[in-house]
């Protein structure tokens, strides 16, 4: 025998991560599961197991806790995720070691919940204690097991395989205990309906404390979400409107650099909300709420921090001269969600510890490059990035071009990880664009969608396409839900330059108008169905053709192949009637990041 491989998983994740209000909701949730993950690494390699995933050895700076989201050095801390293997000598007890690594991630949990506690003190209830107890102490899903590594039953490869089903099995268990405290009479948490809040009467909330960490009046918190909301320092997270108009306020500070100063010292001295982080060029050009951009959350954004100034008079002084100048800045965002494709096939591929360290090493790399291409390249804020998972919020503007830096950096990362490989992993990544004022839950939710989406291709009996790809679902206030899918190996493996093609092409020599006749005429055809010959499809097309061709300035129109869109004869309707959906709704998403771009200084556009 060669030791022991052992398995531990952390949970809640997603439905935790994605119970959230604010900004500090989402990232203080995800970087809790990293530290709760970490305080497990270091557990483990202090007590002689060697770590496969993350490849973290004893003295790894690394290991250490991070309560802020910049150690001191002002690096952010690597992001560990929430399942954890390592080899266990003949020397150990894996079963103590696992006693060992649960009382340390316990440990790591009750101090940052002590912390927030201490933070939030003059917003809680008095008689809290027994139900904050048994909140903090049922909250963390902490699951293990471990096998002999045992060359005669196939060594590591076939131990990992049934380390993973003996965990995959444990999870299928899963435990509901009842709650035994409760606060007759207190509400339900605003962020989590199965738990109770801990909050005082709103009456008798701190008022200081309200405007610190922006608790609405009507809003209940459950312990988890204390500590959600009131662990680390507020100035350092970055509010999702100052992300979305971050292109928009790079341009004023370019286009009119006077009045966006005179905003800033407006804001400073009425008492705008800060946002301490110096090192995110989205926060440079406004190190404040950017809501103050938006004349309909005046009055809201200065009543929740207690200013006394007059909104609408105090707006119009110091924000309207900007926006005049400008235009109002476009009121979406993108939640960029990302996930690697066939991981675990590679990893089931693996013969040694060895081998799957070489590929853990590689997956680390990555989350260093994907905060370098979101937060220093396309001005957005990173909420996580663990091997091969990124969560992160970019300014529209910017979102395609930081979706395929991520897909060629992970691309170039796993080439060099996988040598001897017959293909290598690949990313799929969503793009999910919602209207700011939209619930943290909702566009989180947008991101998870496109991902899932740019994972599976929807066409029935297709399923060479899956992964490998890109997609958007865009929801808007007026117009519905949009969603879009593309490999990234179609169009010349360049589905990005595509949509930026058709976006310059809609505000150059195709109306938008045109694209909607033919989206109408398309559902005037019958469904493709058995029947339904190739008469069909020569009518479908001509139609499309002389919908193209009619011009409507003088100059001559786009060809179809311009446009993107095969309109090949010999093609079977069912086909033909696939492409052209395809075609209608990729060029209203394109639309859609059309309008983001940011318009020319006034001064500047011809009349």
């Amino acid at each position: 025998m060669s030791g022991h491989l052992l398995l531990v998983t952390l949970g809640p994740v997603q439905e935790f991560i994605a119970a959230a209000r604010r900004t500090r909701d989402l990232w203080f949730g995800s970087h809790l599961i990293s530290e709760l993950a970490r305080a497990a690494a270091k557990a483990l390699v202090d007590h002689d197991a060697s770590l496969i995933f993350p490849s973290l050895a004893r003295e790894d700076p690394e290991l250490q806790p991070c309560n802020a989201p910049l150690r001191n050095g002002g690096e952010p801390p690597l992001a560990i995720a929430n399942k954890l293997l390592a080899e266990v000598p003949v020397t150990q007890d894996p079963q103590q070691l696992v006693l060992i690594t649960r009382d340390a991630v316990f440990s790591r949990w009750g101090a940052l919940a002590d912390q927030a506690r201490a933070n939030a003190k003059g917003l809680l209830a008095l008689d809290i204690d027994a139900v904050w107890t048994e909140q903090i102490e049922t909250f963390v899903e902490f699951l293990a097991a471990w096998v002999e590594v045992d060359p005669a039953r196939g060594g590591y490869r076939e131990a990992r395989r049934r380390v993973e089903a003996a965990i995959t099995g444990r999870k299928n268990l899963r435990d509901f205990p009842a709650w035994q405290q409760q606060r007759l009479g207190a509400p339900p948490s605003s962020l989590d309906g199965a738990r109770v809040s801990v909050l005082a009467d709103p009456q008798r909330r701190d008022v200081h404390l309200l405007r610190r960490y922006r608790l609405a009046v009507g809003e209940q918190l459950d312990a988890i979400g204390v500590v959600k909301r009131c662990g680390g320092n507020p100035d350092q997270f970055v509010p999702i409107v100052n992300i979305a108009f971050a292109e928009w306020l790079s341009r004023a500070r370019e286009q009119a650099p006077l009045l966006l100063k005179q905003l800033l010292h407006a804001c400073r001295d009425v008492g705008i909300a800060q946002v301490v982080r110096g090192d995110l060029p989205c926060v440079s050009p406004l190190p404040f709420d950017a809501s103050v951009l938006i004349p309909s959350r005046w009055q809201t954004v200065l009543y929740e921090l207690g200013i006394a100034a007059d909104p609408q008079r105090w707006g119009e002084q110091a924000v309207r001269p900007l926006l005049n100048r400008l235009d109002e800045p476009y009121p979406y965002v993108a939640c960029l969600v990302a996930d690697g494709d066939r991981m675990g096939a590679i990893l089931d591929g693996m013969a040694s510890a060895d081998c799957h360290r070489t590929i853990s090493r590689a997956l680390a790399k990555f989350p260093q490059e994907a905060r370098r291409i979101v937060e220093q390249e396309h001005l957005g804020s990173l909420v996580y990035a663990g091997g091969d998972d990124v969560l992160a919020f970019v300014p529209l503007p910017r979102a395609l071009a930081c979706a395929q830096a991520l897909k060629n950096a992970f691309s170039s990362i796993m080439i060099d990880a996988c040598i001897g490989q017959s293909a290598g992993p690949t990313l799929s990544i969503g793009i999910g664009i919602g209207h700011i004022m939209d619930g943290m839950g909702d566009l989180l939710a947008l991101g998870r969608r496109a991902e899932r989406l740019a994972k599976r291709d929807e066409a029935e009996g297709d399923r060479g396409r899956d992964r490998n790809g890109l997609g958007i679902v865009i929801d808007k206030r007026s117009g519905g839900t949009l969603r879009w899918r593309a490999r990234w190996d179609d169009w010349n493996e360049n589905p990005v330059g595509r949509l930026l093609n058709d976006a310059a092409l809609l505000g150059e020599r195709l109306s938008t108008k045109k694209v909607h006749e033919i989206g109408t005429a398309l559902r005037r055809f019958p469904d493709p169905g058995p029947g339904l010959d190739g008469s069909w499809t020569l009518v479908l097309l001509h139609d499309v053709r002389r919908t193209i061709k009619r011009s409507e300035t003088g100059e001559a129109a786009p060809s179809p192949p311009q446009l993107g869109l095969e309109l090949d004869e010999a093609t079977e309707y069912a086909v033909a009637h696939a492409r052209i959906d395809g075609w209608v709704r990729r060029m209203l998403i394109a639309k859609v990041f059309a309008q983001a771009e940011p318009k020319p200084d006034r001064s500047q556009r011809v009349a």
